[in-house]
């Protein structure tokens, strides 16, 4: 099962500026299921703390592996940070993109490709 794009929007802790993005999700069900709508208060949940992309992911990912326990759990984020584009480097066309993997989609690179894909034909050609 893939969900996404998962529109979520976030503060930097380091910054204290906005990042936003699109998360999608996916996981192999073992015995429980979650409904769909689920997915995306979970990414809002942890997505409306002061965090950072990375720890964002993990607990996402984490949360889903604990609550599930399914075979496998994937995440993909891509965002945008305000950070970059308003101070340092002033970057405005720069994405940042974080996976994470959890049980079978960790030690399964074919599932993570077909993943990744899903979540590509899923994207509106965000996703490179």
């Amino acid at each position: 099962m893939v969900e996404g794009p998962i529109p979520f929007y976030s503060l930097c802790e380091h910054h204290a500026f906005p990042f936003f993005g699109d998360a999608f999700i996916g996981y192999v069900a073992h015995e429980h299921i979650i409904g769909i709508s689920k997915l995306t208060r979970l990414v809002r949940l942890f997505a409306r703390r002061f965090t950072v992309q990375e720890r964002l992911g993990r607990e996402i990912t984490d949360a889903l592996s604990r609550i599930l326990q399914a075979h496998g759990v994937a995440l993909y984020l891509e965002a945008v940070h305000l950070c970059t584009q308003m101070r340092g480097v002033r970057e405005s066309e720069q994405t940042t993109r974080t996976t994470f993997w959890r049980g079978n989609y960790e030690a399964n690179p074919q599932l993570r490709e077909e993943f990744l894909n899903l979540a590509r034909s899923r994207s509106n050609g965000r996703l490179s």
